[in-house]
């Protein structure tokens, strides 16, 4: 077995109570659907899956494809799955996911001939979703013709329609005129629907910006993603972090691996980026760019050691970095906290994402997959 001098623990506490926290919000007649797509935000699919397959507020899993989904199942999770976006029509794992209850999205005529045909030879109706496109012009069926394509959906004597969905496109932004009129293209939907008779009993539009801009977004179900992991996409995410008292979930700590001294002058690093002005103790951390600590944080990030920000000196190398400890009582093998708390000081995703000049959804999801996540208290 290779060491692994970095790695991501996961706080099954602090997932939980944030979990709490949106069911509360939404009530007990609305799904609480836990998005789990993408590694589980980096967060660890297998890990993060665990946790919420064994929680009475989570109604069903959300995966981005199948092949994410029948992960999951090979891993003994039993909650139902929606996968929400693509899978390739390949028999033999479309029968997979018709014999494991796992529900795929529809969108295409392709897939409604596919999905029927498989499930027709395995005798047991494929379960399917209807992606409708209200707007946000990405994966579904333009609104304006999501009647006919349901009409194609109930002539398939094999195919289960359990319910319908939208994405919005802006449901994070203080202004919300577009995020209420695609919340209306899809209720005119649905009331047309139940004029001809057609009842379905999911119908789901927010992620979690939406669930708290507005109650109206909740339909009969939530998709909770970023927010399940104690984060937030608003401008003003760590004032809202705040008053939900949500937990970050993730910490990303590595250890100290060499500690060497720097006289005035020396250099530091590929390109020799940074000069040091005074005599300098180094701390040498097994963690790069290949781990997914990002190459624009040269000379510019920090990290925790002992509860102190520590300075990055020179250029994040792709398995290594180097910290200013000078003035710290440090050792070999003590413990550094890329994304995390020590005392009263914290890294979060959201400090990198803002020196990095992106979001806090890249910062996590790039987080090596191959890095252990370890799930603690």
């Amino acid at each position: 077995m290779p060491q692994i001098n970095s790695w991501v623990e996961i706080s099954k506490s602090a997932l939980i109570h944030n979990l709490k926290i949106f069911k509360k919000i939404i009530g007990p007649e609305v799904a609480l659907m836990p998005v789990i797509k993408s590694n589980a935000y980096g967060h660890g699919l297998p890990e993060v899956a665990r946790i919420c397959d064994g929680q009475p507020e989570v109604e069903r899993l959300c995966t981005v494809n199948l092949a994410e989904a029948l992960f999951l199942r090979k891993n003994k999770i039993r909650k139902p799955i929606l996968v929400l976006s693509f899978y390739d029509l390949i028999e033999e794992d479309i029968g997979q996911a018709i014999r494991q209850n796992i529900t795929l999205a529809v969108y295409g005529q392709e897939q409604l001939d596919f999905l029927d045909k498989v499930a027709g030879r395995a005798k047991q109706k494929a379960k399917v979703q209807f992606k409708i496109d209200t707007g946000t012009s990405r994966l579904g069926i333009p609104v304006k013709r999501a009647l006919d394509f349901i009409n194609k959906i109930f002539k398939k004597d094999h195919l289960q329609l359990e319910g319908l969905f939208t994405h919005y496109a802006a449901a994070e932004e203080p202004e919300q005129s577009f995020a209420l009129k695609q919340t209306d293209d899809f209720y005119e939907l649905i009331k047309k629907l139940e004029e001809k008779r057609i009842f379905l009993p999911l119908k789901h539009a927010a992620c979690s910006a939406a669930i708290l801009m507005n109650n109206f977004y909740h339909f009969d179900a939530v998709r909770l993603g970023l927010s399940l992991y104690g984060l937030w996409s608003l401008e003003n995410g760590s004032k809202i972090r705040k008053y939900l008292n949500l937990k970050p979930v993730l910490s990303w700590k590595t250890k100290i691996i060499q500690l060497k001294s720097l006289d005035p002058g020396d250099t530091v690093g590929y390109g020799r980026t940074h000069r040091v002005s005074r005599k300098t103790r180094l701390a040498v951390l097994p963690v790069g760019y290949w781990d997914g600590y990002d190459r624009k944080l040269s000379n510019f990030g920090q990290v925790l050691i002992k509860g102190r920000r520590c300075r990055v000196l020179g250029r994040v190398c792709m398995n290594l970095i180097m910290a200013d400890v000078t003035g710290l009582s440090v050792k070999v093998g003590e413990e550094a906290v890329l994304i995390g708390r020590v005392g009263k000081e914290e890294i979060t995703a959201d400090e990198l994402a803002e020196k990095l000049g992106t979001i806090n959804y890249e910062v996590v999801t790039r987080i090596n997959p191959l890095l252990p996540r370890k799930i603690i208290k």
